[in-house]
């Protein structure tokens, strides 16, 4: 097992009702911290350093972990566990009846977001519930205005229209899940790298229990820029590939995979990457958002291509 290290910033006192889980590598959770200042009774905070290795970071976590008032415990880890293990880690920490999932670069859009929580845990006990995300607090800058404008388009959605496809649309960024469910419905840990390990664990957990889908959504402040993205599409590669070998009935549905089924078909592929990232980057300025946005689903799917069977 990774060697590892856990700090307690605040002791807990009482069996809480809800942990609130946060893994982070090299990204500093301090400003989502400190929006939770004078939090909720019943709730605590458990947080995860996956080997960021920064003694600057830990101390700067801890010190606004302690803002909440609420219990406070950050395990450090040496090695990167990557995002799987790394929730699995936090399961097993976490003492609440319920968890929720919320990323380092998260923002609560309301003041009551943790209470709406509880509140939703009091009068409707779901097993799983995503609240959903938003860019009410995001900021776009010229090096995040594409990042900033996908994920508006595609993740920022209302509840009601995320029900609709209650599996594909959940993601582990606001996620409220009960923890005994959880114990016994774990991340596939096999999923290393970037991305759909929360899409996995939603498409296994949509066969046996409903995904509730509720409007307390969370902004996503971490915003990348263009040459971020275009890294982790090219890692998230070999996970698309994984969730379609795991779950090809439904993958089948998904836009990027049938986009990716019919580049397969095309020659050329590096030329292909290299004119959709060149689109995608826009380095003169002239291209409308809109074909910078095509260009970059383009290149996605592009490397999912490349890991289909």
């Amino acid at each position: 097992m990774p060697s590892e290290q856990t700090i307690i910033v605040r002791d807990r006192t009482h069996k809480p009702r809800l942990s609130v889980l946060t893994p982070f590598y090299r990204y500093d959770p301090s400003v989502m911290l400190k929006r939770f200042a004078e939090a909720p009774g019943g709730v605590e905070f458990v947080l995860l350093d996956d080997g960021s290795a920064s003694a600057e970071l830990v101390a700067n976590v801890m010190s606004a972990a302690a803002v909440t008032g609420a219990p406070a415990r950050i395990i450090i880890s040496e090695q990167n566990l990557g995002r799987a293990k790394a929730r699995n880690r936090l399961i097993a920490e976490a003492q609440g009846d319920y968890v929720l999932f919320l990323d380092a670069d998260m923002l609560p859009d309301t003041r009551s977001f943790l209470t709406i929580w509880l509140g939703i845990i009091r009068t409707q006990a779901p097993r799983v519930a995503f609240g959903g995300l938003s860019l009410a607090h995001a900021q776009a800058t010229p090096e995040t205005a594409l990042h900033f404008a996908l994920f508006g388009s595609s993740d920022c959605q209302p509840a009601c229209r995320r029900a609709r496809r209650p599996a594909q649309a959940t993601a582990s960024s606001n996620l409220l899940v009960e923890r005994a469910f959880l114990l016994d419905h774990p991340f596939d840990d096999l999923f290393t790298g970037w991305g759909f390990e929360d899409v996995d664990w939603a498409l296994d957990v949509i066969n046996s229990e409903e995904i509730m889908h509720v409007d307390n959504p969370a902004t996503h402040a971490g915003l990348d820029d263009v040459a971020t993205l275009m890294r982790k599409s090219a890692e998230a590669g070999p996970n698309f590939g994984r969730l379609a070998r795991k779950h090809p009935l439904q993958v089948k549905r998904f836009a990027a995979h049938r986009i990716a089924r019919a580049l397969r078909a095309v020659p050329a592929r590096s030329v292909q990457q290299r004119v959709y990232g060149w689109l995608a980057r826009d380095p003169r300025g002239i291209a409308p958002m809109r074909i910078r946005c095509a260009a970059f689903k383009l290149l996605r799917a592009t490397h999912y291509a490349e890991h289909l069977a």
